[in-house]
């Protein structure tokens, strides 16, 4: 038997109903020692300690403080019922018999568990729960909001720091290096599952002259520009990235390619008809490829796509070119 136990075995466990003890007046009717009590007490921790039938027996401040325990609730149920009216202690992400319920299942039904409490107020906490010989339960918890805290920061960090890599940091678009690996697994599912999917590679017609002549800080508002007014012309389930300098790759999953064509030649259409880039005084047109999945490998698609564009250029520009 463990100490534990043995001071539990060792005590007068109590013969009828009594209100719930404060730090002092736990008397030696408890499953622990007056002097034990008091210790916790003194601790500062926030403890209870319940009797077999889940009756409060010993409750510390910071426990009555955390869990909003009034007068009145002598058991794990009515505190847990005080906290769901009052909308104070935890979350319910249930209705509160359905979660007592879930409760009861989970209390003694091992001999120490561990958990994460995530409060109404927004703290958080972390239960210890140990249960002795005969069904009394003793429950510490500690606030580990700052750790909580300091987590979110670090996966809020991390998110950051992925978005950063996968994104083009002037368009706000995916990068090349997010997208080449987006379009080959869609590419391969494509042909697994013998679902459409098509691409286009869209090149912004005269680019160079554009630096050229009204210099870069222009050529990155027309960049922006088009990835604007691009991503109003998609579907929410089409990706749209920069893969170069003024190189595009439009990726279509459930689409064949005569849908395709229609849902470039609007981007196309609506780039040709747009009024003057904001303070500068020019306007941009564009080329695209198209090719649909046929069961190929990622670079034979692209590769298709590539040559689309590369005829769509060589037709005179500011048209699409669907894959033969």
């Amino acid at each position: 038997m463990s100490k534990a136990s043995s001071i539990i075995a060792a005590s007068t466990y109590p013969t009828k109903r009594r209100e719930p003890e404060t730090p002092e007046t736990a008397g030696s009717h408890s499953a622990f020692p007056d002097a034990l009590l008091a210790g916790f007490a003194a601790s500062g921790a926030a403890i209870a300690l319940f009797d077999p039938a889940d009756r409060l027996v010993f409750t510390s401040e910071g426990m009555r403080r955390i869990y909003n325990i009034q007068p009145g609730c002598a058991s794990f149920d009515d505190i847990m019922r005080h906290c769901h009216a009052t909308r104070t202690g935890p979350r319910f992400s249930v209705d509160i018999e359905t979660w007592l319920s879930n409760a009861r299942q989970k209390r003694r039904s091992a001999p120490y568990r561990s958990f994460e409490i995530d409060m109404v107020d927004g703290s958080w906490f972390w239960s210890s729960e140990t249960t002795y010989d005969g069904g009394w339960v003793l429950l510490f918890v500690t606030d580990i909001t700052p750790l909580k805290t300091n987590e979110s920061l670090l996966r809020l960090a991390r998110d950051l720091a992925q978005q950063a890599a996968d994104t083009d940091a002037l368009t706000g678009l995916l990068n090349r290096r997010h997208v080449m690996s987006v379009f080959s697994y869609k590419t391969l599912e494509a042909g697994e599952r013998g679902t459409a999917f098509s691409v286009a590679l869209i090149d912004l017609d005269h680019f160079k002259t554009i630096n050229d002549r009204f210099g870069h800080a222009a050529g990155d508002k027309v960049l922006c520009h088009f990835a604007e007014l691009a991503k109003q012309k998609i579907r929410d389930t089409d990706t749209l990235a920069r893969i170069g300098g003024e190189e595009f790759m439009l990726l279509m999953p459930g689409v064949r390619l005569q849908r395709a064509v229609d849902i470039v030649e609007r981007i196309r259409e609506a780039v040709s008809r747009s009024a003057p880039v904001a303070g500068i005084d020019l306007s941009y047109t564009l080329s695209a490829g198209i090719a649909e999945c046929i069961g190929e490998c990622p670079e034979e698609l692209f590769q298709r796509a590539d040559k689309a564009l590369y005829r769509a250029k060589q037709a005179g520009r500011n048209r699409t070119e669907a894959a033969r």
